[in-house]
């Protein structure tokens, strides 16, 4: 038998190398049983034990212990009661009907002879719908997790575009299956609107009543981040490295110097203990405990009390930011996994969902009103009003006679109201401190007004003027009257940033033949960059519609024109003049959009570009001074240099 001082594992276990990581799986274990079981002496068995018997009190398995410790039989234990069923709610039933609706269309649609040339592509769309409908049916009762939450929304807009998609097929159809095609979008609408609301109910059923904190991440991600942060500094401070090998500067150990004797020049020493692993992991243990599995109690802790611990944290990553020269990359790393892990406890939006799901009455002290948030909750609820009114009216536009001209209007105002889904979406996941998402939004509202100011196709207008219209119950006239109030809630986010407007009023809405002034050039302090944001959707829009010709050429016949052709404007040339003129009024870009990812040069097309440069440099160089040799030889006399 070979003995343990000479083999050779045993050495390596010994020759300096892996003892480290010993020691670091050592300290890793010592910080998971304080965190978790918050015990100040992990190697103490006794505290440990009883530790270990309060986490799991009242578990079979403790009360067995505590039954064997009063000399009961360990195996006398009561049986475990049975789970309890989760009673359905009233959303639950509306969402299995929206569901069984779109069943119904889907089989009408599959198994229409009309149709029978596009079976194979409907049952696709039957396939995806379903597939889609069922992983939103489960996730959104978990909207309270973050990951849940975002994949029900992106799955909302997916059953969105599906809407969308079927309504443009149909308008392009037979009138005969239009009506099949149109059942089947307002189906998918159905069920698109109960996500919302059950999004809203899953954080009513958990009590969240007035907290509008929600993690930005999901809780299984916070412990991810936290490693990162401490596999990070441990590279920064260098108690990760072996040795620096002979030809490398040794940048983390300068840099951990430089910096910590700046905290102490600056007063600021007390963020010295943040470079000490154990004082680093145990602020972030806390906050991780604190959230306690991302359940509702546990975000409500957090919300009162993480803004007021990771100052502390957020000051080390901006005072620490540039305060080191030359620039040092574990530092870096270091304070870029700080600033992650910071960013975790920024408040997502989600929480407007309530005002979607529960009755107004309830508010008052159940779930509260801030000021600062109930012009856009309230501009939420008028929006998914007047959204619901116009897809009435829309239903009923589309009974209309069919000519090409009343065709391309129906696909415009369509496309309109799958926008205001769009602008619905982005007010539920705005917040207070985050209003990018409300700017997003108006770019709808300059969609809007383009059909208002009487857009002209092929010479006919979609929507006359009000002037031409004097019938107030004309379906034109109520189509331009819901569009008018669409618009206007929209852009009141931009109205309200007028400095006169600071008491929080409702700013008078425009009238419905006077067009929106275009996006004031100013940005507003600490704002984002509106004009870009609202470019940006737009230009989004125009490459989705796009991407749909050749699916629509599949689909639908072409009793319509795709494309213009001698001055009259094709299906496609009418959607994106719409987005262009929005854009064009808005802000007066009338350049094409271009979605592109500029990639840098290859290394060595670099190198001889700086190559060529030079070349071209020393050429001009030798030129000049062939010129002056000329002249001083022409003249007799020496030329003094400018530069000299």
């Amino acid at each position: 038998m070979v003995a343990q001082s000479s083999h050779s594992y045993y050495n390596t276990r010994h020759n300096g190398t892996r003892p480290r990581d010993g020691a670091n799986s050592k300290l890793a274990l010592d910080n998971l049983i304080r965190r978790e079981l918050r015990v100040s002496d992990p190697n103490n068995a006794q505290e440990v034990a009883e530790a270990l018997l309060d986490r799991y009190k009242g578990t079979p398995q403790a009360v067995a212990i505590d039954r064997e410790a009063e000399g009961v039989p360990f195996l006398l234990t009561p049986s475990t009661p049975a789970p309890m069923v989760r009673a359905e709610t009233s959303s639950d039933a509306e969402l299995q009907q929206a569901m069984n609706d779109v069943e119904r269309d889907l089989q009408e649609l599959t198994s229409n002879a009309i149709l029978k040339d596009v079976t194979p592509e409907l049952e696709g769309w039957a396939m995806a719908i379903r597939s889609a409908m069922t992983e939103a049916f489960h996730s959104a009762r978990f909207a309270l997790d973050s990951s849940q939450r975002d994949k029900t929304f992106g799955i909302r807009r997916t059953l969105g575009d599906y809407a969308r998609m079927v309504r443009l097929v149909g308008a392009l159809s037979s009138p005969v299956v239009n009506v099949n095609y149109r059942n089947l979008a307002q189906s998918i609408d159905e069920v698109t609107a109960v996500l919302l609301v059950t999004m809203g109910e899953a954080l009513a059923n958990v009590s969240f009543n007035r907290s509008r904190y929600l993690l930005q991440v999901p809780y299984s991600e916070l412990q991810s981040r936290r490693d990162s942060v401490l596999y990070a500094l441990r590279n920064f401070i260098g108690s990760t490295q072996d040795a620096y090998a002979p030809n490398e500067w040794p940048r983390g150990v300068d840099a951990y110097r430089q910096l910590y004797k700046h905290l102490d020049d600056q007063g600021q020493g007390d963020l010295r203990s943040l470079l000490t692993e154990n004082e680093l992991s145990r602020i972030m243990d806390m906050l991780i405990q604190r959230a306690s599995h991302g359940n509702v109690e546990g975000l409500r802790h957090l919300g009162a009390t993480a803004q007021l611990e990771i100052p502390r944290l957020r000051r080390l990553v901006l005072i620490a930011s540039g305060l080191v020269d030359p620039q040092s990359p574990p530092l870096t790393a270091f304070l870029e996994a700080l600033q992650l892990f910071i960013d975790a406890f920024e408040g997502a939006g989600g929480f407007r969902l309530l005002r979607l799901a529960r009755p107004p009455i309830l508010f008052y002290g159940l779930y509260g009103n801030s000021a600062n948030e109930q012009s856009a909750e309230q501009r939420l609820v008028d929006l998914a009003i007047e959204r619901n009114r116009l897809a009435e009216l829309l239903d009923c536009f589309a009974r209309c006679g069919c000519t090409p001209e009343t065709v391309k209007c129906q696909i415009i105002l369509d496309k309109i109201l799958y926008d205001l889904d769009r602008a619905i979406d982005l007010y539920a996941l705005g917040t207070a401190e985050n209003d990018e998402p409300e700017y997003r939004a108006v770019a709808y509202s300059y969609m809007v007004d383009t059909v208002l100011q009487g857009m002209s196709i092929n010479g006919d207008t979609c929507l006359p003027p009000s002037p031409l219209n004097p019938n107030p119950d004309a379906l034109i006239s109520r189509i331009s009257t819901a569009l008018s109030k669409v618009r206007n809630l929209l852009f009141e986010r931009i109205n309200s940033m007028n400095p006169s407007n600071d008491t929080n009023e409702s700013v008078p809405a425009l009238p419905d033949d006077e067009p929106l002034p275009a996006l004031p050039d100013d940005d507003p302090p600490n704002g984002p960059n509106f004009r870009k944001l609202v470019d940006q959707e737009l230009c989004i829009q125009q490459d989705t519609e796009r991407r749909w010709r050749d699916l629509i050429q599949t689909m639908a016949p072409a009793c319509i024109p795709f494309s213009g052709s001698n001055g009259n404007l094709g299906v496609f040339n009418v959607i994106e003049a719409v987005i262009r003129n929005a854009r064009q009024n808005a802000t007066g870009n009338g350049e094409p959009c271009v979605l592109n990812f500029p990639l840098p040069a290859q290394y060595e097309v670099s190198l001889s570009a700086v190559a060529n440069a030079e070349a071209s440099i020393d050429g001009n160089l030798d030129r000049i001074q062939r010129e002056i040799s000329n002249d001083e030889e022409e003249s007799g006399q020496p030329i003094e240099s400018s530069t000299s």
